[in-house]
């Protein structure tokens, strides 16, 4: 099946495999160029990616192992890994990767990912763009869940300014995340359009919703995808909590 549908102006139509099956984009769009694409083929990490390692800042329960992200059968695989931890006793750890092979102002990213279903614990995944040299804000979160049953996910813009987490515009969805589906975030200078398998949701943000000092993202940015520990509950034994297919990105163009 091909896409057919109008996204922020944009025609997605005819050069571009349906986002909702299991197989990467591989040409280009009306308007939009492929710069890259990924189906996780291989047992290691692709060029260009490398996997976390530490404590995420602000976060009392989580600590982030290269270990947690293996890839196989096609496929990037998140874990958890009980009392593994070297912080504190009895938490636990879990993976993140980032992509900087290709950083840049503006474009649209697609992710073909779910989550497991995991009642009573709360280990969020979190599909996001980041700005390049860790100047933060901006930090555009296209897809974040509260783990658990994942049967809903928020969207966020971080506008910043640089070091000020403030004037944040969030975007709520129902969905059972626990089914492959295809997240995307659309970015042009002046919206951001959040997508579900190829179909606009929500909103459009636009630079009048950022007030102020809040600033529009406009600087180069990564594809990074993680899951984060927001509890301190924590099964028995390692656990995948999030699996990704594939990832493109395209620039305007």
């Amino acid at each position: 099946m091909l896409l057919a549908i109008v996204l922020v102006g944009v025609h997605l139509g005819s050069a571009a495999t349906d986002p909702s099956d299991g197989v990467a984009p591989t040409g280009n769009l009306p308007g939009w160029r492929l710069v890259y694409s990924q189906n996780f083929t291989g047992n290691s990490l692709p060029a260009g990616w490398a996997a976390y390692s530490g404590e995420p800042g602000g976060d009392p329960y989580g600590y982030w192992n290269p270990a947690n992200v293996t890839v196989s059968n096609g496929e990037l695989h998140f874990g958890m890994t009980p009392n593994n931890d070297p912080l504190r006793s009895g938490t636990y750890s879990t993976g993140g990767v980032m992509f900087t092979g290709h950083a840049h102002t503006y474009g649209m990213y697609l992710v073909r990912m779910k989550g497991d279903y995991e009642p009573g614990l709360q280990i969020s995944d979190i599909a996001l763009l980041w700005p390049q040299g860790n100047a933060w804000p901006p930090e555009i979160d296209f897809y974040e869940d509260s783990g658990g049953t994942r049967s809903s996910f928020i969207a966020t813009v971080h506008p910043g300014p640089n070091g000020d987490d403030c004037c944040t515009v969030i975007q709520h969805m129902r969905i059972d995340s626990t089914k492959w589906h295809t997240y995307g975030v659309v970015w042009t200078p002046t919206t951001i359009t959040y997508t579900i398998d190829g179909h606009p949701w929500g909103t459009a943000v636009k630079k009048k919703d950022i007030s102020s000092p809040g600033e529009w993202p406009s600087i180069n940015m990564n594809l990074a995808l993680q899951s984060q520990n927001l509890g301190p509950t924590q099964p028995a034994r390692p656990i995948e909590t999030m699996t990704v297919k594939w990832v493109a990105e395209y620039v305007p163009g």
